[in-house]
């Protein structure tokens, strides 16, 4: 989304044998568990950092967590015994079946919202850290929300730990009721927000997609990503981000860079829709930058080649070995319209140009993080419904081998957990794994009105 930005790939990645399956066939699994330490709640270890990055913005000071142990060599069958972590197979000559369609994500109406924190009292706990995967689970944190609410009374929420989505939602509540109900209701009919920039050039596009009664209307509007400091005029324009403005309202506003260091790995649109005296003001905030995995794997798996090279990529990963199948680059791309929607691409890129991306809405439970929403697969034979990956000068052989992805938690500061399933195929049982994707947060400017003009 932002590629003239620095690119951090930072992966962390453990394997924990923890999510066992009852299938038939299957083999026991030779990695070992993490240590006793790398568990503890706040303190957890992530077992290896591979490249370099930001350190925690909240602990400056902290070194990298070193690399795992090395995984032991597979070992071969014993007579009698059963087998252990074989090496990949070759194909069978049938034809794989074709991947399972699952139901596509959906971005649930936004029904009611939410009124902003009192200030300072959301604050996080002194051991919460950032690249813990602990805390995709943890209840007792003060998620970052959007206002918005469904029908089924989930938050829409961030996906970072800085308070600039409280800022902006405590700002609309500051201004007169009728004002006030039009700027929630534009908020709550964007269905989906995207910008890009231009690497050479620094021109920005910011495309909405907006429910207009029965129809969905096409907005674009562009600017330069950096002026100065100060915040970029936008304009409408005819056409952006592959899609052509369908919409006829006016629409116009600004975009400027948040992070404390000059950078745009977030930052802040606020656009004015229709005229006076109709108008209305929506807030959206975009956020791309690299992120932590942390893998979570079967002690027991079935024998199908396309799981075997799928755990190959991620013991390379985790080796730091230079070769083609190793997982490269890993992003987290959102949209956070305050007091409306949100939502994330979760993505990662091997050396050799292989993409295993998902999308979806950004939801949560106002208490505590277990979801089950169906995510978007990015595979030849499905779109991205949230329009926030690029599948520029990528393969998608490996997607493919997905049949089923997941959001199975959220905390709503950064840390989502998938569960993926592979793809049936011939006899063989559909493993499945956990992954937990953890975004390399930076430090914003202050929030002051004059530091967003």
């Amino acid at each position: 989304m932002l590629p003239m930005l620095q690119k951090h790939t930072l992966i962390t990645a453990a394997l924990l044998a923890t999510l066992t399956l009852s299938a038939c066939g299957k083999k026991k699994d030779v990695i070992s568990a993490p240590p006793e330490n790398a568990k503890k709640t706040g303190e957890a270890n992530t077992n290896g950092q591979i490249g370099g990055g930001l350190p925690d913005p909240n602990r400056p000071d902290d070194s990298n967590p070193p690399l795992p142990e090395p995984i032991p060599e597979p070992r071969k069958p014993t007579p009698g015994g059963s087998t252990q972590q074989p090496n990949p197979l070759p194909l069978p000559p049938t034809a794989p079946t074709a991947p399972t369609q699952p139901p596509k994500p959906t971005t649930p109406p936004v029904v009611d919202t939410r009124p902003a924190p009192a200030p300072g009292s959301n604050q996080l706990p002194p051991d919460y850290r950032t690249n813990d995967p602990g805390n995709a689970t943890r209840d007792n944190l003060s998620k970052r929300m959007t206002g918005g609410v469904t029908s089924d009374g989930l938050v829409y929420t961030s996906s970072s730990t800085d308070d600039l989505l409280n800022y902006l939602r405590a700002r609309n509540e500051k201004v007169g009721y009728e004002t006030r109900r039009a700027n929630l209701e534009a908020a709550s009919s964007v269905l989906s927000a995207k910008m890009t920039v231009d690497g050479m050039s620094g021109d920005a596009i910011v495309t909405l997609k907006v429910q207009e009664g029965n129809d969905v209307k096409v907005y674009n509007v562009a600017g330069a990503s950096s002026n100065g400091g100060y915040a970029s005029p936008l304009r409408s324009v005819r056409a952006g981000n592959g899609e052509k403005s369908t919409g006829s309202r006016a629409l116009e506003g600004t975009l400027k860079c948040m992070d404390l260091d000059g950078g745009c790995e977030t930052t802040f649109v606020r656009l004015k829709i229709g005229t006076s005296p109709s108008s209305a003001i929506i807030n959206v905030v975009f956020r791309n930058s690299a992120a932590d995995l942390y893998f979570q794997l079967p002690g027991e798996y079935s024998s199908n080649p396309e799981y075997l090279g799928l755990r190959d990529i991620i013991r390379s990963t985790i080796q730091g070995l230079n070769v083609p199948e190793r997982i490269k680059t890993v992003r987290m791309s959102s949209f956070e319209v305050v007091n409306g929607r949100s939502g994330v691409a979760l993505s990662m890129k091997t050396a050799n140009n292989e993409l295993l991306a998902f999308a979806g809405p950004l939801l949560a439970p106002e208490a505590g993080t277990g979801v089950n929403i169906n995510l978007s697969r990015i595979a030849k034979d499905q779109e991205d419904t949230l329009d926030l990956i690029s599948l520029d000068n990528t393969k998608l052989n490996l997607a493919n081998t997905i049949g089923e992805a997941r959001m199975v938690a959220n905390n709503g500061l950064g840390q989502v957990r998938l569960a993926l399933k592979m793809r049936k195929r011939g006899s063989y049982a559909q493993d499945q794994f956990l992954v937990t994707f953890m975004r390399k947060i930076k430090p914003l400017i202050d929030l002051t009105d004059d530091n967003l003009k």
